[in-house]
């Protein structure tokens, strides 16, 4: 079984997490960069997904070049040491083709040091093959987020592992809340599992929404049964005369309520203002 969720940093723009939370049941998100940048849209991210209860955890995008216990302070400084999970994401290589490997268990360990959690590395088999050498022996106590774009039923796995938890498998996932594309991933277990891996879900009451009403400006306001002017005339509203919202459609604004279609504004008109 698989559970579809995303990842996502400040290049997503403004997620509304109350609605996206309808639709992803899990998501990690960016939170630092090397030893001193921290993502504009970490704290947005992190507040939005804690309110909504969503399964998540923050990840660092590791730089072979800097100083990795010094990236391990900065990282958890920013998340803070709270979390279940953390994520590193290992995609950049070092200067001179020197091994990605050793500053990287460096950074592991000073984060499992700082939090008493043990972080998921993210990377991909065609970088970490070529990047990471010798292979490591130390891998087989992380787990896997394996970035790989195919079509395929399975992805490919760097040396080293034989399974992996998630699987970002496009970075053309769109999802209610998100007006851009992320990255879409697949978690390798029922929901159920993938909220005791996160081990941060929380079950949220639904928002409350309050009708919304709308009150004729004007008398004999027809009532259609449909949006649309030439639709059958079902009768009309007097100036005052208050509906509740059930939809709005058609070409201008109509507002659709218990007894049929009325027009809301058409060519520049207002026939109807809403009631607070």
């Amino acid at each position: 079984m698989r559970i579809i969720g995303c990842d996502v940093s400040h290049w997503e723009g403004d997620i509304d997490w109350q609605v996206a939370s309808q639709w992803i049941p899990f998501c990690y998100f960016k939170c630092t960069d090397g030893r001193r940048f921290l993502d504009p849209s970490f704290k947005a991210n992190q507040a939005g997904l804690q309110a909504r209860g969503v399964p998540h955890a923050p990840y660092h995008f590791f730089q072979p070049d800097q100083d990795p216990v010094a990236q391990a302070e900065w990282f958890i400084k920013n998340a803070s040491a709270e979390y279940p999970r953390y994520i590193v994401d290992v995609e950049t290589a070092a200067a001179h083709d020197d091994d990605v490997g050793k500053p990287l268990y460096q950074f592991l360990l000073s984060v499992e040091s700082l939090a008493k959690v043990r972080c998921a590395i993210y990377t991909s088999a065609g970088f970490w093959n070529e990047h990471v050498h010798p292979k490591p022996a130390w891998v087989k106590d992380y787990e896997l987020i394996v970035a790989h774009y195919t079509a395929q039923r399975v992805p490919t796995l760097p040396i080293g592992w034989t399974t992996w938890r998630i699987w970002q498998n496009t970075d053309s996932f769109y999802f209610p809340g998100c007006s851009s594309a992320a990255d879409g991933n697949w978690f390798n277990g029922s929901l159920e599992e993938c909220r005791d891996w996160f081990g941060n879900y929380r079950a949220v009451e639904p928002p409350i929404f309050h009708a919304t009403r709308l009150r004729s400006l004007f008398d004999q306001l027809h009532v259609r049964k449909s949006p649309n002017k030439f639709s059958r005339d079902l009768g009309c509203l007097a100036k005052g005369d208050m509906v509740e919202l059930d939809e709005l459609g058609g070409v201008d604004v109509w507002v659709h309520h218990s007894r049929g279609w009325t027009a809301v504004e058409q060519n520049g008109y207002r026939y109807m203002e809403v009631m607070k």
